[in-house]
């Protein structure tokens, strides 16, 4: 304890400096104040130096005692602006309970229940504000006896203009430290809790989860505002945002979720975000990443924090600006020390979703990347395989792998790859092909039917699902070898489709028979026909469209098979598909995408084919959605019944 108390008098002598609270329109504090991030029930860092702070009168004097270092409480002057900041030594962790003395005047709290162990930040988009009532996996957890050893505090997520000095109060949400309970549980981050209750059996220590998440949010809005304007690449980037919420709301989430939190000690940041800035800056999203990391541990002081990236799951994206997203994290995480990345080709439920609905693994991979990047347990294999090099042997490209002990494993055909030729007419382009690969060893071989001077190999640089292993069970890292970013991939790979027919009983008048090919008209009472891009698999094959009307839902449709197989079709919003997949077993194609283009030559209207799998004379209702483009009949031949 004496050397505690030595190390708690040093560094109470340093004060930090505060953002002026004037500049941010908010009256000075009139009376003690702690923000929510130091509470009853918080975790401290353990065997470390962390910092008890809050606001008080301007030039106030504070009192600061915890009950594990022995003598006189600390005293500190509050600044100009009301903060004060008393760093505290915190010992090796502990499941006994603590408690902190602060006084202000006449003023007394004290805080109680505290605990030291390891502190981690949960921060990113909507996969990890997903919540654990929400997710199959591990929703279970909110019936069985909570782990009081680990507390959750979420950060309300909110935006705000200006930075703020506590975690904004929001009606029927708890922003301030909990012990675990379902209540708070069930709200809270399903990633963010799978990696806590993992490191807590693992290590066996208390831990502490901050939860920052934000859905539908750009990586510049969780910036610090003088970090973006010091850079103008991030500058750059800002003017990209289009998205009618976000733009110009740079830091605002900064501002009302990290700001609040910023004297805060962490062990390490996991980080689950990216899906928006595919459509602003995609390529830019690696500096920006490694910007917004330096910034953090320059905030948080922990000049070597852990920042671990969870990869974004394939979804709709057009072109390869997904591709491209995945490859920014990826080269971030590569030249960042201390930073990984978890990699989740194979986590899609329900392709095409967004929002997978199971988290356990995407945890687990996270946890064990922790332990073993962090803490050097020994937990075999985490990091994920990814690309290494190519070699050209003839006709055929062979692909070395980082990261495989062992050798690679796939089930069925190998789907992801496409190799690459110069294009014929413009030799600054390379055209992609569909490819067969095969597994060696820990290498794969690459080839495809017409193919014999190839330069370059793609892996999933699209949103084709990946189904190659490490035979430890991580799934290979999408990647391409070359740099050309005017060159499109391939149409992914999609199953020839079954060749059907089908019967239709539609409302009399609503469809129109048309044929899936380019050129084709789409909606009758507009000018939009079918675009060079859609799945050249259904060529030919018979259509339904119908009247485009805006709010307007689809009426009943029922569809019968004539043979065993699959029937078909064209959804505008995958939301819709979505909701109809546990209830009615529709399944999206991923790839199968197809788009409409306008009179002026501009492409629009996404279309994305499903599937449900039927039996001959199976009778199933067609998903109804309320969409102006609405949902499309496609079978290889269609008897169209209309009635009143």
């Amino acid at each position: 304890m004496k050397n505690l108390r030595t190390i708690f008098l040093v560094v109470a002598a340093v004060i930090f400096t505060a953002f002026n609270l004037n500049a941010q329109e908010q009256e000075l504090p009139k009376s003690l104040e702690i923000p929510s991030a130091i509470g009853d029930n918080m975790v401290l860092q353990q065997n470390s130096t962390v910092n008890i702070w809050g606001y008080a009168k301007p030039k106030s004097k504070v009192a600061v005692s915890c009950d594990w270092i022995a003598g006189k409480p600390v005293t500190v002057k509050a600044d100009a602006e009301g903060v004060w900041v008393v760093p505290v030594a915190v010992p090796a962790a502990s499941f006994n309970p603590h408690t902190v003395t602060i006084k202000a005047g006449k003023e007394v709290r004290t805080l109680t229940n505290i605990l030291f162990g390891e502190v981690w930040l949960c921060a990113g988009q909507s996969n990890m504000e997903w919540p654990v009532r929400k997710t199959l996996d591990m929703k279970s957890e909110l019936e069985g006896k909570m782990n009081t050893n680990i507390r959750l505090l979420c950060t309300g997520r909110i935006a705000k203009e200006t930075p703020q000095r506590d975690i904004p109060q929001q009606e029927g949400k708890n922003t301030k430290w909990a012990v675990c309970n379902p209540e708070d549980l069930a709200q809270f981050s399903a990633v963010g809790y799978g990696f806590g209750k993992e490191l807590q059996q693992a290590l066996g220590v208390p831990i502490g989860l901050v939860d920052a998440s934000f859905g539908g949010t750009y990586i510049e809005g969780w910036m610090k505002k003088e970090v973006i304007e010091a850079d103008s690449k991030i500058m750059r980037d800002c003017t990209k945002i289009k998205h009618k919420v976000w733009k110009g709301k740079e830091s605002h989430l900064y501002n009302a979720n990290i700001y609040p939190i910023r004297y805060n000690s962490f062990a390490g940041v996991i980080w689950y975000q990216g899906c928006a800035n595919v459509s602003s800056s995609p390529r830019g999203y690696a500096h920006s990443l490694e910007v917004l990391v330096n910034s953090w541990r320059e905030e948080f002081n922990n000049p070597t924090m852990p920042f671990y990236i969870v990869q974004l799951v394939p979804y709709t994206y057009a072109g390869i600006k997904g591709a491209q997203l995945r490859e920014s994290q990826e080269k971030a995480a590569r030249k960042i020390d201390h930073c990984e990345i978890v990699g989740t080709m194979d986590q899609l439920d329900i392709p095409g979703d967004i929002h997978p609905r199971y988290k356990a693994d995407v945890a687990h991979r996270l946890a064990q990347t922790a332990l073993g990047e962090h803490y050097g347990k020994s937990v075999g294999t985490f990091r994920h395989p990814s690309y290494k090099s190519i070699a050209v042997v003839g006709n055929t490209i062979r692909v070395s792998f980082n990261n495989v002990p062992t050798t690679l494993k796939a089930e069925g055909r190998i789907n992801g790859f496409q190799i690459g030729v110069t294009d014929p007419t413009n030799e600054k382009k390379i055209k992609f092909y569909l490819a067969e690969a095969t597994i060696e060893g820990d290498q794969v071989v690459v080839s495809a039917e017409g193919v014999t001077a190839p330069k370059a190999v793609r892996y999933c640089f699209n949103e084709d699902v990946g189904n190659l292993f490490s035979a430890e069970g991580l799934p290979v890292l999408p990647f391409r070898s070359d740099k050309n970013n005017a060159s499109l991939s391939a149409i992914p790979y999609i199953e020839q489709p079954s060749e059907i027919a089908v019967t239709v009983e539609a409302q009399k008048g609503y469809y129109t028979m048309g044929e899936l090919t380019e050129g084709a008209h789409m909606w009758p009472n507009l000018k939009q026909v079918v675009s060079d891009v859609y799945p050249r698999q259904f060529e030919g094959f018979k259509m339904l469209t119908a009247i485009s009307k805006k709010k307007h839902k689809t009426p009943a449709t029922k569809v019968t098979a004539h043979a065993d197989g699959r029937i078909y079709c064209l959804a505008r919003n995958t939301a819709d598909i979505r909701k109809y997949h546990d209830k009615h077993g529709w399944k999206l194609i991923t790839p199968a995408e197809l788009r409409a283009i306008t009179p002026d030559g501009k492409k629009i209207a996404a279309q994305y084919i499903c599937y449900r799998e039927v039996k001959a004379g199976e009778t199933v209702s067609l998903p109804r959605v309320v969409d102006h483009y609405s949902l499309f009949v496609v079978a290889k031949e269609i008897n169209l019944v209309e009635v009143e």
